[in-house]
């Protein structure tokens, strides 16, 4: 192959620069090769004439800041040999390639004008005495959480990786973790690529820690989606914020509990009414079914909370609800009288459903039902589920709150209560109503 003078590649340059032809037909027309022609030009833009006839002088350090300065910037080769002014291609290439396997002090030993020719590590004989396990050693310390290292992610090998490097050699570090070379250099690049879910994870932990850690995926993603919906941007996927709390840790794992339920079967016998919902726990008007049941909580000095609530299946949300110390039929009859206090005319017929408890067998409460022209429905002996759309607030009120013995005494817990229920109905969003609130929900369908 004939060798071209820099006389002649400076004239191909300068024809290209001052001129309307294109790089390909330049190249063409002077017999150089077009990846040459787009170094040189690039490398006569910055640099001008003299940086073509006067390149930068090899050197250790030269190559050390080349190969650092390309991965930083994650710059193309054209681009890196533009900024420091080195004309061959070939040798950028290299330089890199020595770089990720040998490390910094090869590049400084490198004789200039000669390629050096490494011999292919076999048996590990340079290195240093128990460097494998070292390397293992200092890895399981970095990933505390995971057992085996074939568990771990090539991501997470790959950070492990580049925190390593100030400390062991890569093509150590490469051999003794069950990561390729290829793999490594692809999640380095992706690494020091700036993070674009950067806004979306402050968001994600700012809902979760709102809700004091109550959100699972589904409910972060409805409160998320809806922020973006307000602002006119792109709703994120769900999976993408599954990932992002995967990565982040933020794992709603309160309701794994299991806590003592209160149990108002014991009293005295009434009339037993018939089971008129039979788990037919969807309503399309407001009203149309209720659900009620009562629930003890206990507080540090032993005193203890009786809660019971009314719930409206259409919306979800409780209508009435009352707290007391102690669970007679006063405290039984104040929600429902409540409710029949604030019941609107409806036109159809309004059902309230409970469980077998002894106030609701109760004379009293039978009558008050028949005052406000409310039918009666009770749950089967023993058969918990047909109550379980009540059952489900106090499981959600037990695990949100905290622990009832956290609370100093009846009144610290009768005040968490009252502040839950308020927060359930006015800010708690739930799925089934479309990631709205139960007052949100009844307000967007009247409106």
């Amino acid at each position: 192959m004939t060798k071209i003078l820099m006389e002649t590649k400076i004239k191909a340059v300068e024809t290209y620069v001052t001129g309307v032809q294109s790089k390909l037909s330049v190249a063409r027309q002077f017999g150089i090769s077009r990846s040459l022609f787009r170094i040189l030009v690039a490398v006569y833009e910055v640099h001008g004439r003299a940086g073509l006839l006067r390149p930068a002088k090899i050197t250790g350090q030269l190559r050390v800041s080349l190969v650092k300065w390309k991965q930083h910037n994650q710059a193309s080769v054209q681009d890196t040999c533009a900024h420091f002014d080195v004309l061959s291609v070939e040798a950028v290439v290299r330089w890199e390639r020595v770089y990720n396997v040998f490390g910094e002090q090869a590049l400084l030993e490198m004789r200039q004008g000669v390629r050096t020719h490494h011999k292919r590590i076999r048996s590990g004989q340079d290195q240093a005495p128990r460097t494998g396990e070292f390397i293992l050693a200092d890895t399981r310390r970095r990933l505390k959480k995971i057992t085996r290292l074939e568990e771990a992610s090539k991501r997470q090998l790959s950070q492990v990786i580049m925190e390593l490097r100030a400390k062991y050699r890569l093509v150590d570090l490469i051999r003794a973790l069950p990561i390729s070379m290829s793999v490594f250099q692809y999640w380095q690049k992706k690494l020091q690529e700036p993070d674009v879910d950067e806004e979306l994870k402050r968001r994600v932990t700012e809902v979760f820690k709102a809700h004091k850690g109550t959100y699972g995926v589904p409910r972060v993603t409805a409160a998320i989606r809806k922020m973006y919906a307000k602002e006119g941007r792109t709703k994120p996927n769900h999976k993408r914020i599954q990932r992002i709390m995967s990565e982040l840790g933020l794992n709603s794992s309160v309701y794994r509990k299991r806590t003592r339920k209160y149990d108002s079967s014991k009293g005295p016998r009434g009339r037993v009414a018939k089971n008129r919902l039979r788990r037919r726990n969807m309503a399309n008007r407001p009203y149309q079914k209720l659900v009620t049941d009562v629930t003890e909580l206990k507080a540090t000095n032993g005193d203890k909370a009786y809660l019971e609530v009314i719930k409206d299946l259409w919306s979800n949300r409780i209508v009435s609800w009352a707290v007391s110390p102690h669970p007679n039929l006063e405290f039984a009859l104040k929600p429902l009288n409540q409710l029949i206090k604030d019941l609107p005319q409806t036109g159809y017929q309004v059902t309230l459903h409970s469980d077998q408890g002894w106030q609701y067998q109760h004379r009293s409460w039978r009558k008050s039902l028949k005052r406000g022209r409310i039918k009666q429905s009770m749950s089967r002996r023993s058969t918990c589920l047909d109550n379980a759309a009540c059952e489900t607030v106090f499981d959600k009120l037990k695990t949100e709150i905290g622990q009832a013995k956290s609370y100093a005494n009846y009144e610290t817990l009768k005040t968490a209560i009252d502040e839950w229920i308020n927060y359930y109905n006015t800010e708690r969003i739930q799925i089934k109503l479309g990631g709205q609130s139960p007052l949100e929900f009844e307000q967007q369908l009247v409106a």
